[in-house]
């Protein structure tokens, strides 16, 4: 199996820390907008449901969601690069703990960013928008979440960059 027989410091299984939030990620980012489009399909299919609002101009929401969401994108990216490579280990006593827990909740964060898109296409779809501008951001969260969900390079990068942290005193402090 990768990652196993490359010892860390402090041996953390690095495959058991990305399970978690990858299959929570898959879930909230594949099965949540497949949901959706499944509902949204039936309901085209048996004729519709009408709007719940017809918009004057619906081209213009979707053009300005669409920006929403490649920006929401753009920041899920930022901020991975940001709150990962920060300090969230509390003590050296409580680093196994304090890197699983830290590595799930930014996981999720980023995850949470990604997932908001597929979001504006049911937003779009029942304003009147078309069933196919509810694919579109469905699409556009699932490549999102393809370009932020954790993996095992990058979950090796943020343990050295945290033992690193340790090594130099540098911990997480809470904010009072």
């Amino acid at each position: 199996m990768q990652g196993e027989g490359k010892l860390n410091k402090y041996n953390i299984d690095l495959n058991a820390v990305l399970i978690k939030p990858l299959y929570l990620g898959l879930l909230i980012n594949i099965f949540i907008p497949v949901a959706i489009i499944g509902v949204a399909y039936s309901l085209e299919e048996s004729g519709g449901f009408g709007s719940i609002q017809t918009m004057e101009n619906p081209e213009l929401l979707f053009w300005v969601l669409t920006a929403v969401a490649v920006l929401d994108g753009a920041i899920a990216i930022f901020l991975k690069q940001k709150l990962f490579f920060a300090p969230m280990i509390k003590s050296k006593e409580t680093f196994i703990e304090d890197f699983k827990s830290g590595f799930f909740m930014k996981s999720i964060v980023c995850i949470g960013l990604t997932a908001s898109i597929s979001i504006y296409g049911l937003i779009i779809y029942l304003l009147g928008g078309s069933f196919n501008q509810l694919l579109f951001f469905a699409f556009i969260s699932f490549i999102a979440f393809q370009l932020i969900r954790p993996r095992l390079r990058f979950s090796e990068k943020v343990l050295e960059a945290q033992e690193k942290f340790v090594d130099e005193g540098r911990f997480f402090v809470t904010q009072k």
